[in-house]
């Protein structure tokens, strides 16, 4: 619609719809780990922390996971070559 500014409940469903974007965090399990998922945020490449459990959007799992929704699985190149990793929480 020409001209129609964003309401804060446009905002807040498109932050809500569980797709991974800048800002979200997620819960993560890799290939072959058992136990607890890893949960981290996926932030600019500026934000990223890993003592603070942020990841940034530029590295191969923040990358990997853009776009994606929980359930779903992912592929990566990370140090011991490709991985895999399923997507189990959104928020």
């Amino acid at each position: 619609m020409a001209g129609h500014k964003p309401s804060h409940a446009d905002l807040t469903n498109a932050a809500n719809d569980g797709v991974v974007r800048i800002g979200s965090r997620v819960q993560v399990r890799y290939s072959g780990h058992d136990g607890e998922p890893d949960e981290f945020a996926i932030v600019a490449h500026e934000d990223a922390d890993a003592m603070a459990d942020r990841v940034s959007v530029e590295s191969p799992i923040g990358r990997a996971l853009l776009g994606h929704r929980a359930g779903e699985r992912v592929l990566f190149r990370a140090p011991g070559g490709v991985t895999g990793a399923t997507l189990v929480k959104v928020r």
